[in-house]
């Protein structure tokens, strides 16, 4: 009989354990059209750990605890998920949901411990789609996202590092190690919840139909990466370096870019460790387990900074040379001035309101934020998309007298009133 009670006392002292790490003492503070805010306190030996802790604290006791002013009090998830889990607390997936964290004074030492005491603004759509997604079982009243929510979890593509002029195909077919890095950290991707495209199948779907031919393969691999649809595209290098003593070492290099504008997201580089072997598949392996969660938290939060801010477009207005009896400070045909009008179109279409405009008879240069994704649709906000706008808005307001043109080139437009 001691046996058998010393054996449940040792089962159930880990989970009582477990259980302790996190703070119960969340409470409401208040609910936007898609973030939650909650204040939160956790407890590490740690100084730099117990702000941590305390926003992790926060999720934990909404997810299996409950909040009073969320969710009807009731906790979010009905059934743990184990995996789910492990990658959100453990593996520090949280840090995606996490719009805003402030620490509410310095963590004060009780004890041997610190206590820190934070307001963590949680992007709550955003999560509820993501728990959704995982197959989570879970115990939502409010709604899970829809029109207006200003964060989406993004739809991710890997694809393999290439040099001006090669040809993926032989590339992929010839490097093994690189073909099976692009598969893998597809793969990590997918593993973390994230949505992906298979860029491998794809170029061998694009390959039967004998698109790719002498001279036109890089124009149709670029136009299938674009047909993709993708809001992130990772490239991904993986190469091995030989060393003294015959030890071998295999990089592994990711570069993730927004997939409009071409900006870095977040950039790392994995290494194997050296060993002295010629296996360089097994090295190419210890390097995909080095992979850290950091770089997809830094990702996903410089993700979430663009779809918040949107991309800049800068647009030069100007006129034709046989434009010669109005210019852009005369007014319209309806008495109103041209200036106020394309400032306040300005004001009502930039994204949060943010552009600037300089102005002369003659010339008009504009900068301003235009959304990359727009909710309501439910897919990307081009900038072809936003110059047809831009010009519909232009010949409506010219009544036929005058006519817009417009030139996309990169993230700049040129406007010609004719």
């Amino acid at each position: 009989m001691l046996k058998k009670y010393c054996l449940i006392v040792a089962l159930f002292i880990p989970g009582i354990i477990l259980a302790q790490n996190y703070s119960g003492d969340v409470s409401f503070v208040e609910k936007g059209s898609n973030t939650l805010t909650l204040r939160a306190t956790g407890v590490s030996a740690k100084k730099k750990d117990a702000v941590v802790m305390a926003a992790k604290s926060a999720f934990y006791t909404l997810f299996y605890t409950g909040v009073e002013g969320v969710n009807n009090g009731n906790p979010l998830i009905t059934e743990r998920k184990a995996s789910y889990d492990t990658r959100f607390f453990d593996e520090n997936r949280y840090n995606i949901f996490v719009q805003t964290l402030n620490e509410l004074g310095d963590p004060v030492k009780e004890g041997k411990a610190y206590k820190a005491s934070v307001e963590v603004v949680i992007l709550s759509n955003a999560l509820q789609k993501d728990l959704i997604r995982n197959k989570v079982i879970t115990n939502l009243t409010m709604d899970a996202g829809g029109p207006g929510s200003s964060v989406k979890l993004p739809t991710v593509l890997v694809i393999p590092y290439t040099k001006e002029g090669e040809d993926v195909r032989d590339i992929l077919d010839n490097n093994q190690m690189l073909s099976m890095a692009v598969s893998r950290v597809t793969s990590e991707f997918s593993n973390r919840g994230y949505k992906t495209k298979d860029f491998i199948s794809q170029l061998k779907r694009l390959k039967r139909n004998d698109v790719l031919t002498a001279g036109s393969q890089s124009d149709a691999v670029a136009k299938m990466i674009q047909n993709m649809s993708a809001d992130i595209i990772v490239t991904t290098k993986i190469f091995v370096a030989t060393h003294a003593g015959r030890q071998s070492e295999v990089t592994l290099e990711l570069r993730a870019t927004e997939f409009q504008t071409d900006g870095n997201l977040a950039s790392a580089e994995f290494l194997s460790g050296r060993y002295v072997t010629t296996d360089s598949l097994k090295l190419a392996d210890y390097a995909f387990k080095k992979i850290q969660n950091d770089f997809f938290s830094r990702l996903q939060n410089s993700f979430n900074d663009i779809v918040r801010n949107g991309k800049e477009i800068l647009i030069q207005m100007v006129l034709a040379k046989s434009v010669t009896e109005w210019d852009f400070e005369s007014s319209l045909n309806n008495g109103d001035e041209f200036l106020m009008v394309m400032e306040d179109w300005l004001h009502a279409n930039a994204l949060n309101g943010v552009y600037s405009i300089n102005s002369s008879d003659k010339v008009l240069d504009i900068s301003m934020q235009i959304p990359i994704y727009d909710e309501e649709q439910g897919r990307a906000f081009t900038t072809s998309r936003f110059s047809s706008q831009l010009r519909t808005f232009l010949n409506g307001l010219f009544e036929g007298e005058y006519k817009a043109s417009v030139v996309t080139m990169g993230q700049g437009l040129t406007v010609t009133i004719e």
